[in-house]
């Protein structure tokens, strides 16, 4: 097997590795593709066309990016904009064939996401080169019709990270149509030939399978054709879910806070995308919603401890909207002590003096809500006298 990787980032942030199997059923266009990123024509170059739902596309070798490249366009800032996605450049140009265009092979059905295909100029046969596309659901409107030249091994999270970008269009008779808003334009930062046990950064998940983790990102993109991902059953959706909370759990003890946010961001997809309805099956429909207001307060746990206090609000706030699900005492008073302390990190200490004596509404002799009740009245008072003073200074 052969593997070649190409390293991702997002605007100024990077995103991880994603690894392409190459296939033995298309020699020239793996040959083609291996050597591009075994000589890093492809770093550098960005993925210029991306609609959601559907497919993202990159490889035109003859427009490259570097930080720092300015364009005399106040609304893009692109570099090249009007020739990017227009050319490129196989290992087989010469003086005759400039762009290299060679003979379209392993020419399949897409029935599956995260194919890897070569795309043609103005959709003819044979006019493969050095652009490629990344399949984002299965498409048989393409079917038998680009050639194949491998899957996606590993970074599926990745190609959906880049598939969620914002674009300057969603129109297809304009000029800028799918193309990435300059702030997030991808761009590939490194690519080159992977091979086994090589790193798989990933900069935007946690991969550790601690806990039996062994789920994609998204749940679509596990082997739903496998009973063990047939999440037409809620009872194997549901347990999938509790797995990837308990890894979630177990990084928290171990004090890793950003890979257990990451992890229990992940249960909390896995619960959305995969909610029965509760309408055919509300006992199911009702555990997803238990496990959901856990998911919840978990998260505004650990964004409390990672200091990102706007997120641990909006946090508490969507325990508070969920309809037809109980907190107990112990779950409400933790709600108000974390708003309370969010809001105090914001130094919007009203709102977190109200907030920790909703708590102590709730559990009237809590000491650590009224440790910290105090903490806010003493340092609000200090702010009334450092204002009194200030005030008194000016007018003296």
């Amino acid at each position: 097997m052969v593997f070649v990787y190409l390293d991702v980032k997002i605007g100024s942030v990077q995103q991880g590795r994603i690894v392409i199997e190459l296939t033995n059923d298309a020699p020239l266009a793996s040959k083609n593709f291996f050597q591009l990123c075994t000589q890093g024509k492809y770093k550098n170059t960005l993925f210029h066309r991306v609609i959601k739902n559907f497919m993202v596309q990159g490889g035109d070798t003859s427009v490259q990016f570097n930080d720092g490249d300015n364009v005399n366009n106040e609304n893009d800032k692109y570099p090249y904009l009007n020739k990017l996605g227009k050319g490129g450049s196989s290992i087989y140009s010469n003086e005759e064939n400039l762009n290299g265009y060679f003979k379209s092979e392993n020419l399949i059905p897409i029935e599956k996401s995260f194919y890897v295909c070569m795309s043609q100029m103005n959709g003819c046969l044979d006019s493969n080169s050095s652009q490629f596309f990344i399949t984002c659901e299965p498409s048989p409107h393409l079917n038998n019709k680009y050639t194949v030249v491998g899957m996606v091994k590993y970074g599926k999270s990745i190609v959906r990270a880049i598939e969620r970008v914002d674009v300057m269009s969603n129109k297809q008779s304009d000029s800028v149509a799918w193309i990435p808003v300059e702030s997030s334009k991808v761009i590939v930062e490194n690519c080159g030939e992977w091979k086994e046990n090589d790193d798989i950064p990933n900069y935007i998940a946690c991969t550790d399978t601690v806990g039996g983790d062994i789920f994609e990102e998204y749940p679509d993109d596990n082997d739903t054709e496998k009973e063990e991902f047939n999440f037409e059953n809620p009872e194997i959706s549901y347990n999938i879910a509790t797995i990837i909370k308990g890894s979630a759990t177990i990084l928290l003890k171990e004090k890793r806070l950003d890979d257990s946010l990451k992890k229990y961001k992940k249960a909390l997809r896995y619960c959305n995308e995969l909610l029965p309805d509760d309408t055919n099956n509300e006992e199911w429909y009702q555990k997803f919603q238990e496990l959901k207001k856990t998911l919840f307060l978990n998260i505004s746990l650990v964004c409390l401890n990672l200091t990102q206090y706007k997120e641990c609000i909006d946090y508490c706030g969507y325990i508070l909207q969920m309809e037809n699900v109980e907190l107990t005492t112990v779950q409400t008073t933790k709600l108000f002590y974390r708003l309370g302390k969010a809001y105090s990190g914001l130094k919007k200490y009203e709102s977190a003096m109200e907030m920790l004596q909703k708590g102590l509404m709730v559990s009237p002799d809590d000491k650590i809500i009224k440790t910290e009740l105090a903490a806010v009245q003493k340092t609000v008072s200090e702010l009334k006298k450092q204002e009194k003073e200030r005030y008194t200074k000016f007018f003296s």
